[in-house]
């Protein structure tokens, strides 16, 4: 008897921590949910300070100079462009502030797009001789420059990380003292990175071209100029070994990890590139005082603490970074259940807790059905269907909604970029690309 009481007992005591564990099961999860779904306004908030006025970063692609080559003409109302210069101007009428010019450290372009015996699709996209170009163009055009200086060979992005090559710059080369890049420790590799930023920015500035604006690095979580995860480095041993597929892991549970083995260097190392920057202007005479240094990261796997950490890390570490540059593309795939919460959230948190603005790097959103390589990228954000309306309706709301809570303006990413698919800004047919809604609604606001 006194067996089958104890037993009862035992069997209650069972069920109550079962329910007691379920209740805090499902807590937690309410708590998740709700981070991840809902944007609460926090009273009286105040963004970070800044004098700049609002960056519509509205730039020919680096691919549009194909699109011409192959006899394309856009149209935006009475508006043509059939080169370049067209486009930008077009982009000008839409209320563009500024140009903009992604650079690798592969000087000029090749007849072929190998990279280490592989085929590189960006292999010739982001040419320094391609960044002079565009740097000519604005200064022929009026409007400033924003120069990316990647410190990869030909690209680097959250998935893709390159080490800098150096070669083709024999100066540069020389202070490596015949060294591989994944060889040198960070003193030696921060001598380069100083001399290459300064030999770059000269060039650039000697076009006439005004920039105020330097964003270093393109989408930078992993890694920066060969201190990344996946490559070999003197500098940290352990990043060679890490498989790729747990970057993602490491964005959302150990952003600690990120923080002391791959961000504090790399902090350092950007800060080498500003210097080099900085050193430019007072070698040419040119007031430095209103130069501003940023970088970005992406966000489809990035939480609003490792958002924060990051640009806390670069600041702690040494780097003099102005702005925090995010991508921002709502219709991939991600952590969090509504993309618009986690940019309010992102936005507001780094305002506050770095106190520094925002800048959105990269932006694009369908106006339709989504295909090739992007058509994992068909998420729906309620209140915005997939048409010309809805990809009109995001961009002007996601750009009201910054402009008072601390964002400094926005670039959307590749607007003439006919693989973007739905995403681009034009529709395609044949050799014409012709304006939707989200340009000639540009256009329209900024005119009438």
């Amino acid at each position: 008897m006194n067996k089958l009481k104890w037993l009862l007992q035992h069997m209650r005591t069972r069920t109550k921590i079962i329910i007691s564990l379920l209740i805090i099961v499902l807590i937690v999860a309410g708590i998740i949910v709700r981070n991840l779904s809902v944007y609460v306004e926090e009273e009286n908030y105040v963004p970070a300070a800044s004098t700049e006025s609002f960056r519509v970063a509205l730039s020919v692609s680096p691919f549009s100079g194909n699109a011409f080559q192959k006899g394309y003409t856009y149209t935006a109302g009475n508006l043509t462009a059939n080169n370049r210069e067209d486009l930008e101007r077009m982009y000008m009428s839409s209320g563009a502030t500024e140009m903009y010019a992604r650079i690798a450290t592969k000087r000029y372009p090749t007849e072929d797009n190998l990279v280490n015996g592989e085929e590189d699709s960006n292999a010739n996209y982001h040419t320094l001789e391609q960044g002079l170009e565009l740097a000519h163009m604005a200064a022929k055009l009026k409007i400033p420059l924003n120069p990316e200086l990647m410190l990869a060979y030909t690209y680097m992005d959250m998935d893709r990380q390159q080490a800098p090559n150096f070669e083709v710059y024999p100066e540069i080369f020389a202070l490596q003292k015949g060294k591989q890049w994944e060889e040198l420790t960070l003193d030696e590799m921060n001598v380069v990175l100083e001399a290459y930023g300064e030999f770059v920015a000269t060039e650039i500035l000697k076009t006439g071209a005004t920039v105020e604006n330097w964003n270093i690095g393109n989408e930078a979580n992993y890694g920066f100029a060969g201190v990344s995860i996946g490559l070999k480095t003197a500098v940290n041993e352990k990043l060679e070994k890490v498989p790729g597929f747990m970057r993602h892991v490491y964005s959302v549970m150990c952003t600690n990890w990120l923080k002391k083995n791959i961000w504090k260097y790399n902090a350092v190392q950007m800060a080498s590139v500003a210097k080099g920057i900085k050193n430019a202007y007072e070698n040419l005479g040119l007031n430095s005082s209103k130069v501003k240094f940023s970088t970005h990261i992406a966000t489809v796997v990035t939480t609003v603490h490792t958002a924060v950490t990051y640009f806390k890390t670069l600041k702690e570490n040494g780097f003099p970074v102005d702005t925090a540059g995010i991508s921002f593309y709502p219709s991939a795939p991600g952590v969090y259940i509504d993309k618009m919460v986690m940019y309010k959230k992102i936005v507001t948190a780094i305002n506050k807790q770095v106190g520094i603005p925002v800048f959105i790097a990269e932006f694009s959103y369908p106006s339709g059905e989504v295909q090739g390589a992007y058509a994992g990228w068909s998420k729906t954000v309620k209140g915005y269907p997939h048409n010309e309306e809805g990809q009109a309706a995001i961009y002007h709301d996601v750009i009201e909604w910054g402009k008072t809570h601390g964002l400094i303006g926005i670039r959307y990413w590749a607007p003439d970029f006919s693989e973007w698919g739905s995403m681009s800004m034009f529709d395609y047919l044949d050799n014409g690309a012709k304006a939707k809604k989200i340009l000639m609604d540009a256009i329209h606001e900024e005119t009438n």
